[in-house]
């Protein structure tokens, strides 16, 4: 999935960048796995739509992949809503797995304290999404 660029803002005398549009969506994978995947800023205002995003495929798949690489922004209600579900996850037999984010990404879960609560790993760049075809 190609990485979503910022768009430029006209500004006076200066370009402005701003991130894309928040959006969240999510795809049956194969092995019983589900993918989400989360476009710009994880905030209190858009961690409803990704809490509302992650109900079916939490219910439907033991593995579910959220995709964090092309998060711009996340804040504490978005982490608390990604540790939430992890505990969901795991209180039933299943897994949330998170793929890594940006470095601003990461220092929020090392600030909150939560990067033992949930599954970050990396993308091996040969590799593709559980059950995503090249």
């Amino acid at each position: 999935m190609p990485k979503a660029q910022p768009y430029p803002v006209p500004h006076v005398g200066r370009a402005t960048f701003l991130p894309p549009p928040f959006a969240c969506s999510w795809t049956n994978g194969s092995l019983n796995s589900a993918n989400v995947h989360i476009i710009g800023e994880l905030d209190i205002a858009t961690t409803p739509q990704l809490q509302r995003t992650l109900l079916e495929p939490q219910l439907q798949a033991q593995l579910v992949v959220l995709d964090m690489r092309e998060v711009a922004f996340i804040d504490a209600s978005g982490v608390h809503a990604i540790v939430n579900a992890s505990l969901r996850a795991r209180r039933i037999g299943h897994r949330l797995v998170l793929l890594r984010g940006g470095l601003d990404v990461d220092r929020v879960f090392s600030l909150t304290g939560s990067s033992s609560d949930v599954e970050i790993v990396d993308l091996d760049p040969r590799l593709t999404l559980a059950g995503e075809h090249p």
